[in-house]
């Protein structure tokens, strides 16, 4: 049987950077947890229902040698998972799963030398 890390194409990251997110039932910021070139893995404080279409914007920090502090990237995208899989009365966090089905070119150039930087650290 082929385990999820094995059928995965592009290389995972853990890193906590700041995300906002629109779609659902609120905008709401949060963290991230793990993120690729395909995807990203955040805990935000509410539900959002699998199959939402959201817009996120994420904060990495600057490649090194840079004069700016952090890049601002944005990605267009669709929940494929939430832990817990249903909404709770009470407080999150959430933990939810985004696949990217819109990357503008800056941003996925920022995101592939933030990735190969921090697998190299």
């Amino acid at each position: 049987m082929t385990s999820l890390s094995d059928r995965r194409k592009t290389p995972r990251v853990a890193v906590e950077i700041p995300i906002a997110v629109e779609g659902g039932p609120a905008e709401a910021s949060g963290k991230t947890l793990n993120i690729s070139e395909n995807g990203v893995y955040f805990e935000v404080p509410h539900f959002i229902e699998p199959l939402t279409k959201v817009r996120m914007e994420l904060f990495i920090p600057a490649a090194t040698g840079s004069k700016e502090e952090a890049n601002r990237l944005g990605f267009d995208g669709v929940v494929v998972r939430v832990e817990p899989e249903e909404p709770t009365d009470h407080p999150g966090p959430f933990r939810v799963a985004v696949f990217f089905t819109h990357i503008p070119e800056y941003s996925l150039t920022a995101l592939q030398a933030f990735i190969e930087q921090s697998l190299s650290d």
